[in-house]
Protein backbone atom coordinates (compact mmCIF):
# COMPACT_ATOMS: atom_id res chain seq x y z
CA UNK A 1 0.00 0.00 0.00
CA UNK A 2 2.80 2.39 0.94
CA UNK A 3 4.69 1.82 -2.31
CA UNK A 4 1.51 2.27 -4.34
CA UNK A 5 0.81 5.61 -2.66
CA UNK A 6 4.39 6.80 -3.18
CA UNK A 7 4.24 5.74 -6.83
CA UNK A 8 0.96 7.55 -7.43
CA UNK A 9 2.30 10.69 -5.74
CA UNK A 10 5.74 10.74 -7.40
CA UNK A 11 4.97 9.25 -10.81
CA UNK A 12 4.15 12.49 -12.64
CA UNK A 13 7.20 14.23 -11.14
CA UNK A 14 9.41 11.31 -12.13
CA UNK A 15 8.46 11.59 -15.80
CA UNK A 16 9.12 15.33 -15.95
CA UNK A 17 12.39 14.93 -14.02
CA UNK A 18 13.43 12.12 -16.32
CA UNK A 19 12.73 14.31 -19.34
CA UNK A 20 14.83 17.12 -17.83
CA UNK A 21 17.82 14.98 -16.86
CA UNK A 22 17.69 12.35 -19.61
CA UNK A 23 18.82 8.76 -19.88
CA UNK A 24 22.07 9.31 -18.01
CA UNK A 25 20.17 9.36 -14.72
CA UNK A 26 18.95 5.84 -15.47
CA UNK A 27 22.39 4.69 -16.63
CA UNK A 28 24.20 6.01 -13.54
CA UNK A 29 21.50 4.55 -11.31
CA UNK A 30 21.95 1.14 -12.92
CA UNK A 31 25.73 1.39 -12.51
CA UNK A 32 25.47 2.51 -8.89
CA UNK A 33 23.15 -0.41 -8.17
CA UNK A 34 24.97 -3.16 -10.07
CA UNK A 35 28.68 -2.50 -9.52
CA UNK A 36 28.65 -2.76 -5.68
CA UNK A 37 26.72 -6.03 -5.90
CA UNK A 38 29.21 -7.52 -8.34
CA UNK A 39 32.17 -6.34 -6.26
CA UNK A 40 30.55 -7.80 -3.13
CA UNK A 41 29.98 -11.17 -4.77
CA UNK A 42 33.53 -11.28 -6.15
CA UNK A 43 35.08 -10.28 -2.81
CA UNK A 44 33.00 -12.80 -0.88
CA UNK A 45 33.74 -15.60 -3.31
CA UNK A 46 37.41 -15.09 -4.20
CA UNK A 47 38.94 -13.01 -1.39
CA UNK A 48 37.04 -14.39 1.60
CA UNK A 49 36.49 -17.84 0.00
CA UNK A 50 32.79 -18.02 0.91
CA UNK A 51 30.61 -20.60 -0.76
CA UNK A 52 28.14 -19.19 -3.31
CA UNK A 53 25.11 -19.40 -1.01
CA UNK A 54 26.85 -17.55 1.80
CA UNK A 55 28.22 -14.97 -0.64
CA UNK A 56 24.73 -14.25 -1.98
CA UNK A 57 23.42 -14.03 1.59
CA UNK A 58 26.12 -11.46 2.38
CA UNK A 59 25.18 -9.34 -0.60
CA UNK A 60 21.46 -9.55 0.21
CA UNK A 61 22.20 -8.47 3.78
CA UNK A 62 24.44 -5.61 2.71
CA UNK A 63 21.60 -4.30 0.56
CA UNK A 64 19.16 -4.96 3.45
CA UNK A 65 16.93 -6.93 1.09
CA UNK A 66 15.06 -9.65 2.95
CA UNK A 67 13.18 -10.66 -0.19
CA UNK A 68 16.49 -11.46 -1.90
CA UNK A 69 17.47 -13.67 1.03
CA UNK A 70 14.18 -15.53 0.71
CA UNK A 71 14.71 -16.03 -3.01
CA UNK A 72 18.26 -17.33 -2.53
CA UNK A 73 17.17 -19.68 0.26
CA UNK A 74 14.26 -20.95 -1.80
CA UNK A 75 16.37 -21.58 -4.88
CA UNK A 76 19.05 -23.39 -2.87
CA UNK A 77 16.53 -25.12 -0.57
CA UNK A 78 18.83 -24.23 2.31
CA UNK A 79 19.09 -21.76 5.20
CA UNK A 80 22.86 -21.39 4.75
CA UNK A 81 22.61 -17.93 3.08
CA UNK A 82 21.14 -16.58 6.33
CA UNK A 83 24.59 -16.96 7.93
CA UNK A 84 26.02 -14.40 5.54
CA UNK A 85 22.91 -12.25 5.69
CA UNK A 86 22.80 -11.64 9.44
CA UNK A 87 25.95 -9.63 10.03
CA UNK A 88 25.89 -7.68 6.77
CA UNK A 89 22.23 -6.78 7.37
CA UNK A 90 23.08 -5.32 10.79
CA UNK A 91 26.07 -3.42 9.42
CA UNK A 92 24.09 -2.22 6.40
CA UNK A 93 21.26 -0.84 8.54
CA UNK A 94 23.69 0.85 10.91
CA UNK A 95 25.59 2.50 8.05
CA UNK A 96 22.34 3.63 6.41
CA UNK A 97 21.36 5.42 9.61
CA UNK A 98 24.80 6.91 10.24
CA UNK A 99 25.38 8.11 6.69
CA UNK A 100 21.83 9.46 6.52
CA UNK A 101 22.58 11.66 9.51
CA UNK A 102 25.97 12.64 8.07
CA UNK A 103 24.41 13.60 4.73
CA UNK A 104 21.73 15.70 6.42
CA UNK A 105 24.39 17.47 8.48
CA UNK A 106 26.65 17.92 5.45
CA UNK A 107 24.02 19.26 3.04
CA UNK A 108 22.03 21.44 5.42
Amino acid sequence: MFIACVGLECGPHFVSGFQDVGWMLFVWGAIATTVPLLIGILLARYVFKFRPGTALGCVAGARTTTAALGAVEESLRSNVPAMGYAITYAIGNTLLILFGVVMVMFFS
